[in-house]
């Protein structure tokens, strides 16, 4: 049996991260692990990591360092090194352009990535001519890859763009099948839900708080709900946020939320609110849809893939918090339009199970590693 070695900064525990890439190739992973002999992930270290297996996956760090950008920089360093002399017979990487793993190019005959979202020029919009940086580093791994695996059709042809030989399989992600089971209706389903990283800028969090301010005087009972993970600062960046537009009693943030948790606030909420700026596919959204409920989400590369436009979602342009407050209020004062997204919303989902992509995934690893 062949072994496999996996390159992520990103994992399910990590304080400044703890994404839908983290989840994935857990997910996704722990599915392979029959398959092989060995399993090895080799994560971004952060306070209070520590190395442990799941489903006979083992978990190791690299790096370390008290912040995000220490830990990173860190990780990007050791992970290069390492990564030259693993005798693993198959090589992943979850690729990320702010720890990106180039020694992996210089092993392409073993080596694949996995690219969730297309960074572009996004980032000079939000940090300007720094944000060059990262789209150098993105097109230089995309011209270097020879196997990738993307999660949605947009990145596919970005990737192409830059390296018409590359070897692509499309995968989306997937979501947790317990989703599917109904869960006892919950006495107050009065609040909006958002799950996910807790990014004010990235998920497009300031502009829902803007969104939902202008609503409430229409539904003076109406809360919203933010769970998931965040560093500190995120937390009191959106505490903050929340007062400046006059609904800090109405708005709760839950960093920190379980999977247990997650699916309890899925079954209670009225509807799921995913305002990203960008997004590589949207599990949580995904996930929503899984629940029953109907989503309010951005016109991105990735909704589009994990979304069914106008029939279990509406989306709105990134960006632009009054579309979104329209969007908003039809969902609150047309119920109709909200059952009608609900309808679908299960059976859209059902599609996207993880098993069903962890078995097209594994094929195609074999196929293009193992069986040449």
């Amino acid at each position: 049996m062949a072994t496999l070695s996996f390159y992520s900064y990103d994992h399910v525990g990590n304080p400044w991260c703890g994404g839908g890439g983290a989840v994935r190739h857990l997910e996704v992973l722990r599915r392979f692990r029959p398959a092989w002999e060995r399993i090895t992930v080799y994560v971004g270290d952060y306070p209070g990591f520590a190395a442990h297996e799941v489903d006979g996956v083992r978990f190791e760090s690299l790096g370390g360092g008290k912040s995000e950008a220490t830990s990173r920089a860190r990780y990007a360093l050791r992970a290069n090194l390492q990564l030259l002399f693993d005798d693993a017979d198959v090589v992943g990487n979850d690729v990320s352009t702010y720890a990106p793993l180039l020694a992996g190019l210089l092993r392409p005959r073993r080596f694949f990535g996995i690219v969730h979202h297309r960074v572009g020029r996004r980032y000079v919009e939000r940090f300007g001519a720094a944000g060059w940086l990262p789209w150098a580093v993105e097109r230089l791994l995309w011209a270097g890859l020879r196997h990738v695996v993307t999660v949605n059709r947009e990145v596919r042809e970005a990737i192409r763009e830059v390296n018409p030989q590359v070897r692509v399989l499309d995968s989306a992600n997937g979501f947790d099948p317990a989703l599917l089971e109904p869960e006892p209706t919950i006495a107050d389903p009065r609040y909006l839900l958002f799950v996910g990283r807790l990014d004010p800028f990235m998920k497009g969090l300031d502009l829902l708080l803007d969104a939902f301010a202008a609503v409430v005087p229409r539904h003076p009972s109406l809360r919203l709900v933010l769970a998931g993970r965040g560093t500190p600062a995120d937390v009191e960046d959106l505490v903050r946020r929340s007062a400046a537009a006059g609904v800090a009693t109405r708005v709760e943030v839950r960093p920190n939320v379980g999977e247990e948790e997650k699916r309890r606030l899925l079954s209670g909420c009225l509807l799921f609110c995913s305002p990203s700026r960008f997004e590589g596919f949207g599990i949580a959204a995904l996930e929503a849809n899984a629940a029953g409920k109907a989503v309010l989400a951005t016109d991105t590369d990735g909704f589009r893939e994990s979304l069914d436009p106008e029939r279990t979602a509406l989306l709105v342009p990134p960006g632009d918090a009054t579309a979104l407050g329209r969007a908003l209020g039809r969902l609150l004062d047309e119920p109709e339009l909200r059952r009608a997204l609900e309808a679908g919303a299960r059976l859209w989902a059902r599609r996207f199970a993880w098993d069903a992509v962890a078995e097209r995934e594994l094929r195609w690893v074999r196929e293009t590693f193992l069986e040449r």
